[in-house]
């Protein structure tokens, strides 16, 4: 059985972007300069694959570091954003909030906000990496694409619905050049906050039972965090991906969670232990689990085939190269193990 951490390696040459057909490279162009909020796994791999082709890349966060090409940043202060984008050509939101509804309706709206206000007074382009929760109603369209109706049936799912019309009104009545890349559930090093890793991997690597919310034997994709970053960096330099949304690369077909995390299993030696937690259950537990109760409101994306498709994507870029899982899974359980890979996060 090949290691995990020998299929890691494999990946690690996979990571210049690559031209969309009948466009430059990137690296023809002169330097352009990216402030990027949010200092997630996201936001460090986005930078890592803009630097790669020579760009400069500036992550900002409200947590100070001691680290070059870092920002401390407060993505709710419009006049300290707006200070920040001075000389920059492109803002990426990457960012995420607590975990909660009521943050998100008081805080995202502001942070768009000002995110809009800023880009449009410096000229800069605005590119908003988003996830599915705007998609609705249910069941949703299997597979997923750019144009599915956007009626989402959850809090969460309103405001993100609400933030796309504060870009799409941005562009039709104030010019704003803007892009919204997403994603499915992703999954990859050092991805801790993920849905995969926070309720199974965790537990395979610490010998375990792995749990699933919902339905396991569902088809579910995941998006592997370093495609996403490639892609992310091949959007934003592309002048003709602007004033629409993309499906960021992911892996297909997409897998049951109870098969990926078998082979997760198998990538650890470990016998293909699983229990599933029924939704009726988290929402049972919900009043008292304030957690349980936000979860609860998406457990609907894992009692149904949750299938992405990103095919607008690669008919774009046909040479990019999509991770499959069990590579992706071997380089996200190595991030985890003992003496893993710090910079692959």
């Amino acid at each position: 059985m090949e290691s995990y951490s020998k299929m890691n390696r494999s990946n690690s040459m996979a990571w210049l972007p690559l031209a969309p057909r009948g466009a430059d490279d990137g690296r023809m162009h002169p330097p352009i300069r990216h402030l990027i909020l949010g200092d997630g796994v996201i936001g460090r791999a986005s930078a890592q694959a803009l630097r790669a082709l020579g760009h400069e890349a500036t992550l900002a966060s409200r947590t100070a570091r001691d680290e070059a090409g870092h920002l401390q940043l407060d993505a709710r202060d419009p006049a300290a954003l707006a200070r920040a984008l001075q000389g920059h050509s492109h803002l990426h939101l990457t960012l995420g909030l607590p975990y909660r509804a009521s943050v998100w309706e008081r805080d995202w709206p502001r942070i768009m906000q000002g995110a809009i206000d800023a880009a449009l007074a410096h000229g800069a382009r605005l590119l908003w990496f988003d996830n599915l929760y705007a998609y609705g109603p249910l069941p949703l369209a299997v597979p997923m694409r750019e144009d599915h109706p956007l009626a989402p049936p959850s809090r969460k799912g309103r405001v993100r619905e609400g933030l796309i019309g504060q870009l799409q009104r941005a562009g039709e009545q104030r010019g704003l050049r803007w892009l919204v890349a997403r994603s499915a559930d992703f999954y990859g090093p050092r991805a801790h906050l993920s849905l995969l890793y926070a309720s199974a991997l965790q537990r395979q690597l610490q010998g375990r039972t792995a749990f699933w919310l919902g339905d396991p034997d569902r088809r579910h994709s995941f998006t592997y965090t370093l495609d996403a970053a490639r892609a992310l960096a091949l959007l934003a330099l592309d002048e003709g991906a602007w004033q629409q949304s993309w499906h960021l690369p992911t892996a297909s077909p997409a897998p049951t969670a109870r098969a990926l995390l078998a082979e997760s299993a198998r990538l650890l030696g470990l016998a293909p232990r699983l229990h599933a937690l029924p939704a009726a259950l988290v929402r049972l537990a919900g009043p008292l689990h304030p957690m349980l109760r936000e979860v609860g409101e998406m457990l609907y994306q894992n009692q149904q085939d949750y299938v992405f498709c990103s095919d607008k994507f690669m008919d774009r870029y046909p040479d990019f190269r999509i991770t499959p899982y069990t590579q992706g899974l071997a380089a996200t359980l190595a991030s985890f193990a003992p003496g893993g890979d710090p910079a692959l996060g």
